[in-house]
């Protein structure tokens, strides 16, 4: 079976609406003092909502929780790795490290 073609449905059209939307709100943040990340994460979900509801009307539900799938655990692997980078920043950061470096490059005319 095909996947759905949401270049002419009405679920794609009001995907990118959505996806405009978003943008519009993260680019006027300072004004409407909204953080970028809840119309994006909002924005987000709902969009794979009409995702899913595309698959189950075109009879591949199974499909779509396929993707559900993969793309939540390229998102977790990316939260884990994240997580554990920004731990190492902070100790690093708490050791001095990075003034100490910051120093030394100073300090060689760098």
């Amino acid at each position: 079976m095909p996947t759905p073609d949401f270049t002419h449905h009405w679920i794609g059209f009001l995907c990118l609406f959505l996806f405009v939307a978003a943008y519009a709100l993260v680019i006027v943040e300072e004004v409407i003092h909204l953080r970028k990340s809840k119309p994006v994460i909002v924005v987000a979900g709902i969009i794979w909502v009409l995702v899913g509801v595309a698959y189950v009307q075109s009879g591949q539900g199974e499909a779509a929780t396929h993707l559900l799938r993969h793309n939540l655990l390229e998102y977790a692997e990316m939260a884990f790795f994240l997580m554990a980078a920004m731990a190492y920043v902070n100790v690093i950061d708490e050791r001095g490290l990075f003034q100490a470096l910051r120093a030394r490059l100073v300090a060689a005319g760098v």
